[in-house]
């Protein structure tokens, strides 16, 4: 009796990510700042799957990782937003599987969800009358996770892309 890996990939490449999270490999850092890994787990499925099971895995991904973080600040539209804008860009047929286009799609989504968990916490402080200079913390690790991001996402996406399209399959 073969079993199909294949079947089961997604699942279980979806249930690393908060591994990876929480892991934090210090080699794929930049002074502390870790890419936006659950973008790079949401593009290729987005493009495979459809802009509206996407928008649903978006806000499954952000509820498991909000209930990891136990914060005030959620990352769920982001990933909602991110996971619709994909799937919508594979149903039109309007994206090439090249490394720079997974880059430049990677950094864009980072870009949205740290803008949106950005917003977020800016309306909070705001409304507590927190001094401004609170604020650049969080644009420069906006900015270092939309370069990690954009510098990882090639690699990851590529791959996971290869592995989650129904040409390729693990037999074992």
């Amino acid at each position: 009796m073969k079993f199909y890996l294949h079947q089961y990939l997604s699942l279980i490449s979806f249930l690393i990510i908060p591994l990876v999270i929480f892991w934090n490999p210090s080699w794929l850092s930049l002074m502390g700042y870790q890419a936006y890994w659950p973008i790079f787990w949401l593009l290729p499925w987005a493009l495979i799957h459809g802009p509206f099971k996407s928008m649903l895995v978006g806000f499954l991904l952000g509820f498991i990782l909000d209930t990891i973080n136990a914060d005030f600040y959620t990352q769920i539209p982001g990933l909602m937003i991110c996971g619709f804008w994909f799937g919508k860009i594979g149903r039109l047929n309007q994206f090439n599987n090249r490394p720079l286009h997974f880059g430049l799609t990677g950094a864009i989504g980072s870009l949205i969800c740290g803008v949106i968990y950005f917003c977020q916490m800016v309306v909070k402080l705001l409304l507590e009358n927190s001094p401004l200079w609170l604020f650049s913390y969080g644009v420069q690790n906006i900015f270092a996770q939309v370069f990690l991001t954009s510098l990882l996402a090639p690699v990851f996406c590529k791959w996971l892309y290869f592995w989650f399209s129904k040409k390729y399959k693990l037999k074992i």
